[in-house]
């Protein structure tokens, strides 16, 4: 994400990277047969069908995060010691690593997805460009420094999460392909 955020413009720029990043992902996701979707390729944790669960996990997370920064007037948000969400950390990653989604399960995740994108466009477009790159003191779990977050770096996560498990679509297909043989 660029470093530039002197407009709005900017801020509007951004957000529709993001959108770009959703919609490549959801070209590459439609790819795959729904005959695809429960399967989990070797030394992977997840099925194909749940990227989209997948992606809605980040969203869901980082928009508490960014919550919890704005409620706290962007004083420390300590979420290495909270102990809710460590606990909805781990029910979210044995959740996606239990499902084998099938193409019945794939319109439900897809419209999950797009009203959790589209509650971070709202939510971020309503920013002005000062409180959108103002800069919290985050601990994550795994660290016991802060880290630095804002509105900006949480969407440029989000669009690089995205363009990530774009790029991987192709090859989990092709491990699907040499498989099954489809």
């Amino acid at each position: 994400m660029s470093g530039s955020t002197d407009s709005s413009a900017n801020v509007t720029q951004q957000l529709t990277t993001f959108d770009e990043a959703r919609d490549r992902f959801l070209v590459a996701f439609a790819q795959a047969p729904d005959e695809a979707l429960p399967f989990v390729p070797p030394g992977d944790e997840y099925a194909i069908g749940v990227l989209p669960i997948h992606m809605l996990d980040p969203i869901t997370r980082y928009m508490t995060v960014f919550d919890q920064i704005t409620a706290g007037g962007f004083g420390l948000v300590d979420r290495a010691g909270d102990p809710a969400a460590l606990a909805w950390e781990a029910e979210r990653h044995a959740h996606s690593v239990a499902t084998r989604p099938t193409g019945a399960e794939r319109s439900g995740m897809l419209r999950d997805l797009a009203a959790a994108h589209q509650r971070v466009v709202e939510r971020f477009s309503a920013l002005d460009t000062a409180t959108f790159t103002r800069q919290g003191p985050v601990i994550y779990p795994g660290s016991a420094d802060p880290y630095p977050t804002s509105a900006q770096d949480i969407l440029g996560w989000l669009t690089d999460h995205y363009d990530e498990h774009t790029a991987q679509m192709g090859q989990l297909l092709d491990q699907w392909h040499a498989q099954s043989g489809q």
